[in-house]
């Protein structure tokens, strides 16, 4: 377990706490169970073949209000264009990939990084096998939630036991962690 005071979040973390609290609270004891997931190897498959001229992996940090270490690894960025990327596989989790993505940009404006004609960075969420794009914005009210977030995630990071199971969604047979909380 990281303790608080080293504490690092991520937006994959922010991702996982979105959909379920009990997988943020397992992945920040170092419980991962992605490598037997075949959903996941897809997933990383798809990172690696998609889009292989555009600039990759670009890792940020920031710090969140309360002093809290933000990190992130951005799947791809235009730069010319302000725009962040984000590759998914599908939409079952969107509103966690929204707030990835968010995340990203609000590490962005926390370090005063702008495009190039002063105006924020905007996110594309790229769902290649759907053939789709999603535009992601960032605003002030999704900055006061983000901020909530890393609060909520510090003190989940302090619990002894991990959070309640979920009622069962119909995304939790896709989790890895699936058998772990089930079974």
């Amino acid at each position: 377990m990281t303790s608080s005071s080293n504490l690092r979040i991520g937006g994959m973390l922010i991702g996982y706490y979105v959909i379920c609290p009990r997988k943020a609270w397992l992945s920040m004891r170092g419980i991962w169970m992605e490598q037997e997931s075949d959903t996941v190897a897809l997933g990383r498959l798809l990172d690696e073949g998609s889009y292989q001229r555009a600039d990759k992996h670009i890792e940020l940090d920031a710090e969140a209000p309360d002093g809290t270490a933000l990190v992130g690894k951005i799947d791809r960025a235009n730069l010319r264009e302000g725009v962040l990327h984000e590759t998914k596989k599908g939409r079952s989790c969107e509103e966690a990939h929204y707030w990835q993505l968010r995340f990203y940009l609000w590490m962005l404006r926390r370090n005063g990084v702008t495009r190039a004609d002063g105006s924020p960075f905007r996110g594309q969420l790229d769902y290649p096998l759907l053939r789709r794009t999603e535009t992601v914005t960032l605003d002030p009210d999704h900055e006061t939630v983000l901020t909530a977030y890393v609060r909520a995630i510090r003190e989940l990071g302090g619990q002894e036991t991990p959070p309640a199971r979920l009622v069962k969604r119909s995304f939790c047979a896709k989790c890895a962690f699936e058998e772990l909380c089930y079974a």
